[in-house]
C-alpha cells in the first residue's frame, strides 16, 4: 500500500493530511490497484520565506509530455494531476469508461437514424462517421434553406462565416475551413491564432501571463481561451467516475475515487445506519462528538462508519 503524504506543519510528524474544511488531519492511502496510472507531480523549490515544511507542487500535463497513449478513439485531456481518454466525435462510451479509452465504440448513425442522408441516398456507416452512397438514378443534390445545392459544390453557409460546406451523393458535409496564417486577408475572428496585433492578446486572470489571440489555458476550475483580447471562460470537464466513494483533494478541481467512506465526500448521510462510540451510546448518522480522553479529537457518525480526526488548532491552543 502507497501513502500520499501530505506535509502541512512543521511541528507535525507523520504522514498526513490536511482538509481544508475543517483544518483536521488525516491519512490518505492508495492501493495499486485503485488506479492503473499513478498521477504526475513535480515537487518545486522550497519558498526562501517558508518556515514550514512545504513545497510548491506543479502539474505535469501527461498528454503534452506524451506519457499517456489512449486508445485510437479516444483523445487525452489533461486535468489538474490527472488525465482522462475522451472519446471522440463519431464514438462513444460502453458504459465500462476505461481509463485508456478502450472503451469508445464507433455510434452507428444509420441504425440509430442519426444520418442527414437525403431520401435517394443510402446511409453506409463508417468508424466515427457514416457516409451517403448514391445509388443508381440518384441525382445526388443537397436541399438547402438557401436552395439547391448541385452534387460536388462548394460553398460558405451564411450561418456560419468559418465554416465551408460541400454537397456529396445528397449529403451535406460542413467543417471548419482550414487557417492560412500566411494571406493577409485571413478572417482572423475565424482563426484567432493567426492574429499576432498586440491589442488583441490577453492577460490571464492572475495579470501576469500573456497570452496571444486563440491560446487556451486553464485556471483554477476553469478553461479559458484568448478571443481577440477578451477571455472566454467555462467550467472544466470532470470524467465521470464509476465508484461508490470519491473525494477532490486538496487543489485539485475533479473529484477521484476512494475506498475509504470516511474520506468520501459524495457521501449522503442515511439515517438508518447508527454507529455505537466509546461509551456504548448509540449515534446516528451525521451526529458528532468529542472524544472522552482526546479533547481535540472529533468523531462523526458516516453511515455506519466511525470516522475521528484531530483538530489542529485545538491541537495548537492546548
Amino acid at each position: 500500500m502507497a501513502e500520499l503524504l501530505c506535509l502541512g506543519l512543521e511541528s507535525t510528524k507523520g504522514a498526513v493530511g490536511a482538509d481544508r474544511k475543517q483544518h483536521r488531519l488525516f491519512h490518505y492511502h492508495t492501493t495499486p490497484t485503485d488506479l492503473d496510472y499513478t498521477p504526475r507531480f513535480e515537487l518545486g523549490p522550497k519558498p526562501e520565506s517558508s518556515t514550514t515544511q512545504s513545497f510548491k507542487i506543479r502539474n505535469i500535463d501527461e498528454c503534452a509530455e506524451g506519457l499517456i497513449e489512449c486508445h485510437n478513439h479516444s483523445r487525452c485531456v489533461n486535468l489538474p494531476g490527472w488525465y482522462h481518454c475522451e472519446c471522440r466525435s463519431g464514438f462513444h462510451d460502453n458504459g465500462s469508461y476505461l481509463l485508456d479509452g478502450r472503451s469508445c465504440i464507433d455510434i452507428d448513425e444509420c441504425r440509430l437514424q442519426t444520418h442527414t442522408c437525403w431520401n435517394d441516398s443510402v446511409c453506409v456507416n463508417l468508424p466515427g462517421g457514416y457516409d451517403c452512397v448514391c445509388m443508381s438514378g440518384c441525382g445526388g443534390d443537397c436541399t438547402e434553406e438557401e436552395g439547391i445545392r448541385r452534387n460536388g459544390e462548394d460553398w460558405k453557409p451564411s450561418i456560419d462565416r468559418c465554416a465551408k460546406c460541400s454537397c456529396k451523393d445528397g449529403q451535406t458535409y460542413c467543417r471548419r475551413r482550414p487557417c492560412d496564417c500566411g494571406d493577409p486577408e485571413e478572417d482572423l475572428f475565424c482563426c484567432p491564432g493567426c492574429d499576432n496585433r498586440p491589442s488583441s492578446q490577453c492577460l490571464d486572470q492572475s495579470g501576469r501571463t500573456l497570452y496571444r489571440s486563440g491560446a487556451s489555458w486553464q485556471y483554477g476550475c476553469q478553461q479559458c481561451r484568448c478571443m481577440e483580447g477578451e477571455v472566454d471562460s467555462w467550467p472544466l470537464v470532470c470524467p465521470v467516475l464509476m465508484c461508490e466513494y470519491t473525494a477532490v483533494a486538496e487543489g485539485e478541481c475533479c473529484p477521484r475515487c476512494v475506498t475509504d467512506p470516511c474520506l468520501a465526500d459524495n457521501l449522503p448521510y442515511d439515517i438508518r445506519q447508527t454507529c455505537q462510540d466509546p461509551a456504548g451510546a448509540v449515534r446516528l448518522s451525521g451526529d458528532i462528538w468529542h472524544m472522552t480522553n482526546s479533547p481535540c479529537t472529533n468523531c462523526e457518525c458516516k453511515n455506519g462508519n466511525v470516522c475521528c480526526s484531530v483538530d489542529l488548532d485545538c491541537l495548537q491552543n492546548n
